[in-house]
């Protein structure tokens, strides 16, 4: 072959590769899709851990959420666990209290009501008394009063009827004032006239409440039957008079506790 074709054989396998060169070049540059991460709005593709840092940020509040959740929950659980425990422990000292309290009363039944109160003589000495009592039903309970006052005629005073109409009970430097209803007034007289009684009956209301508490609290008391304008008689609340007080108001509270528990159940 001669130099000519030689020539002329590499011109145009150069030109060939040139023309192939180019069009490779304007089909990558301007036809070719564009890769995934200019599809994706410039963002790279997700990595292996399947999902982009804001979605590993978010799993991450989810979970200490719900971290905290179970811990609040497990101390909700702790805290009702230490009351319940608590409030066994309370029912069974009160329990204990009120059998104590009891122990020294007489107990009574009439239908569903049950009734404590203390032994009273037949015939007392002469002189007031205050006698509280306990009524227990099914639907709750009531402190009870007896205003008594007996008077025998050995004792040698001549004191006889008072007729009172009025009561006042001082302690701690306060007076309770109270009126008593003449048509409730009950009164008994010995065959002989040896002796005789007035008596008044009552339900404790949060005035006569309020005075038992101020004797409970002062330590001592006193109270005194009256009519207006005539005689009157005064006791005093010490000694066994007191403790019956201070007894059987505490009796009251915790009945009235121990109701309120069942209510709940």
């Amino acid at each position: 072959m001669s130099n000519t074709k030689i020539l002329m054989t590499a011109l145009m396998t150069y030109i060939t590769v040139c023309i192939a060169g180019g069009a490779a070049y304007y089909y990558y540059t301007m036809m070719a899709p564009p890769p995934a991460e200019v599809e994706a709005g410039g963002q790279p593709p997700p990595g292996p851990s399947g999902g982009s840092p804001e979605e590993a940020a978010r799993k991450a509040e989810e979970a200490k959420a719900k971290a905290e959740t179970a811990a609040t929950a497990a101390e909700e659980a702790k805290k009702k666990a230490a009351e319940k425990q608590q409030a066994k422990a309370r029912i069974a000292h009160r329990d204990i209290d009120i059998a104590r309290l009891t122990a020294g009363m007489e107990t009574s039944k009439n239908g569903t009501v049950t009734l404590h109160s203390y032994p009273k003589p037949a015939r007392p000495d002469s002189g007031l008394y205050l006698n509280p009592s306990l009524a227990e039903g099914r639907r709750g309970c009531r402190l009870q009063y007896e205003l008594y006052y007996y008077y025998n005629i050995q004792d040698g005073q001549g004191t006889a009827w008072i007729f009172g109409d009025h009561a006042v009970i001082k302690a701690g430097g306060q007076h309770y004032e109270f009126t008593l209803d003449p048509q409730k007034r009950q009164k008994a007289l010995a065959p002989d006239a040896e002796w005789l009684s007035e008596r008044y009956t009552g339900v404790v209301d949060e005035s006569w409440l309020a005075a038992l508490r101020g004797v409970i609290a002062a330590g001592y008391g006193t109270i005194t039957y009256y009519q207006e304008g005539g005689k009157s008689v005064t006791a005093e609340f010490s000694g066994e008079a007191y403790r019956h007080i201070k007894d059987m108001v505490e009796l009251y509270d915790l009945t009235m506790g121990q109701q309120a528990d069942r209510a709940e159940d």
